[in-house]
């Protein structure tokens, strides 16, 4: 795929400034900025050239200005800046004629053709729920999947199941003791028994003992115990794959930590070579210089059971065997940024140079969804509630004559959904933020819902301007409106690698709200004056121009939701 019409130009001016200067464009590339939007598209700041040249930075910027020529840009000096403006043409025929080749593909690239990324996300714990705040690593790591995808990857996404451990010990006792064999194969019955059985071993160490004892039990492959595991493990992954299904996320690979029963001992006597091992009361720990009141990392407890670390670096070291990766992400919750910096500093004092494509990719929690006894929130009830609250609000507008559809329920749950997913991915993913029913659901303001609608009224200018005509003139898009839209969906390939190299989807988040603010700007203006319409009479030629235009603005609305995995009705 060519380099993006922003990403070429900018490259053009880099090296013409380079040429003019004669230096290295490399050195000048961070140095080209974004331009006030009054000024320009590019703009580079003089200042550091004072002292070599013995001018004024004003002086150096005219000089440079003048001498400086790059097709399809305007080149001026403002004061110490020297900004390029993209000229009218050929910008505005190249942005739509890159639009509408790639359709649902722009804004993506091939900066990782031929590259591997692992990316671990969502991870649930069997027989508990997934609970609402699951959606930060399921929705940012789905999201990183989409972005990485887009850019050529080949993505191996992992959701890497809590399904060993204690916490399994305590379901099994709690079944013997609570359980009711007739619905031994229905979650929530489950999720009841786990939370009864959890309070009763926080005040009963004989019962937390026995909890302990079924675990070493499945160590030690008892039959008996396998058999219960995997019977209550195929109850949650059926429940599980409802739930992600609805979401609209697949794994390339549903893996336990499970999946490293009996593979760990041959990494245990590779760490023993190097960097080493030692006893701590009586507890098999890995030999670091470890820093003042930093645990260390366990391999094995004083019982002999394995732990969460002990299978992190079997399932590193199989990843890395199984896939040669060349980016491995964990998007893991920031509370387990130890375990990361330790993971990682185990695997490079082994020797495995590999460790440093390891990233955890930490979030922030979520804040004001609890109910009042402090109960975990299910995360189907969250998107049950979305679309409830919808679906009123849908029904309202079908009776009000201001909407149209033959499916309120389908469209509810695509909206509600919109607004959960894109309420929790606008923000920064390492801040924490603060759930409000009110500010994700409103049609209004910084929300998944006005994204929608943003896509929902391109869709229709377009339906009734008769769609988007076989032939037009990009040069009749001239109006500082159309360009500003123009200028927006331009920047949108660039924002996916800049998105995908930090990690950090909240970057088309506010891309979109650029793009849409910027196209109702623009279709706004025919309120005022009638010949600015999008769909003007008597004037077919800027109509059509126009339509062509809506129709770019619709596609890259469709193309930087669905990154986010957000549907992109049609009719709002």
């Amino acid at each position: 795929m060519n380099p993006s019409v922003y990403s070429r130009y900018r490259t053009a001016f880099v090296e013409a400034l380079a040429q003019a200067l004669g230096v290295p464009a490399s050195e000048l590339e961070s140095q080209v900025k974004p331009a006030d939007p009054a000024h320009g598209d590019f703009s580079f700041p003089t200042f550091p050239l004072a002292k070599a040249q013995k001018k004024a930075p004003p002086a150096i910027a005219a000089s440079l200005a003048q001498g400086i020529k790059v097709p399809g840009l305007d080149v001026v000096a403002a004061g110490p800046y020297v900004n390029a403006k993209f000229a009218l043409m050929p910008f505005t025929s190249e942005v739509l004629d890159a639009v509408r080749s790639q359709g649902a593909r722009y804004g993506g690239g091939d900066v990782g053709a031929g590259k591997t990324v692992v990316i671990d996300y969502s991870s649930p714990n069997i027989a508990k729920p997934i609970a609402f705040h699951h959606i930060r690593s399921t929705m940012i790591g789905h999201s990183l999947a989409n972005l990485h995808r887009a850019l050529g990857y080949k993505v191996e996404g992992i959701n890497y199941l809590g399904d060993w451990g204690k916490q399994f010990g305590l379901v099994a006792v709690g079944f013997q003791e609570y359980g009711d064999p007739a619905r031994r194969n229905d979650m929530a019955h489950l999720v009841e028994v786990y939370v009864k059985a959890n309070k009763r071993a926080e005040a009963e160490p004989a019962f937390d003992e026995r909890a302990r004892d079924f675990f070493r039990r499945m160590e030690a492959n008892d039959p008996e115990a396998l058999a219960l595991w995997k019977e209550f493990r195929d109850t949650s992954l059926r429940d599980f794959q409802r739930i992600y299904a609805r979401l609209g996320v697949k794994f390339e690979h549903m893996e336990g930590e499970s999946f490293y029963q009996g593979k760990m001992e041959p990494v245990i006597e590779e760490i023993a070579r190097r960097p080493g091992i030692k006893q701590s009361e009586g507890a098999t720990i890995v030999d670091l210089p470890y820093e003042e009141n930093e645990p260390p990392v366990l391999l094995k407890k004083n019982d002999g059971s394995t732990l969460y670390a002990t299978r992190d670096l079997a399932a590193a070291i199989d990843r890395h065997e199984r896939f040669h990766f060349d980016k491995a992400l964990y998007v893991v919750a920031a509370d387990q940024a130890l375990h990361f910096r330790q993971l990682f500093r185990v695997l490079k004092a082994m020797g495995r140079e590999w460790s440093d494509r390891m990233v955890h990719i930490h979030f922030g929690r979520v804040h004001g969804m609890s109910t009042r006894k402090g109960n975990v929130v299910l995360l189907t009830d969250v998107l049950d509630e979305a679309k409830a609250r919808v679906l009123e609000k849908v029904q309202e507008n079908i009776q009000a004559g201001k909407m149209q559809t033959g499916d309120a329920e389908g469209l509810a749950e695509q909206i509600g959904m919109g607004a959960i997913f894109f309420g929790d991915l606008k923000n920064r993913r390492t801040t924490d933020y603060t759930f409000d029913w009110e500010d994700v659901l409103s049609i209004e303001g910084h929300t998944g819902p006005y994204l929608q609608y943003a896509h929902a009224r391109t869709c229709n200018v377009l339906r009734k301007g008769g769609g988007v005509p076989a032939s037009y003139d990009p040069s009749l898009l001239s109006l500082p409106e159309e360009q500003a839209v123009l200028r927006a969906i331009a920047r949108l390939p660039v924002v996916v690698q800049e998105a995908a190299e930090q990690c950090e989807p909240s970057f088309i988040a506010r891309w979109l709200l650029d793009l849409a603010a910027e196209f109702s700007r623009y279709y706004t203006l025919g309120n005022q004056d009638r010949s600015k319409r999008v769909l003007v009479e008597d004037n077919e030629p800027v109509k059509a121009a126009r339509l062509a235009l809506t129709d770019a603005t619709r596609a890259a609305l469709a193309s930087g939701l669905t990154l986010l995995g957000i549907a992109t009705p049609e009719n709002m």
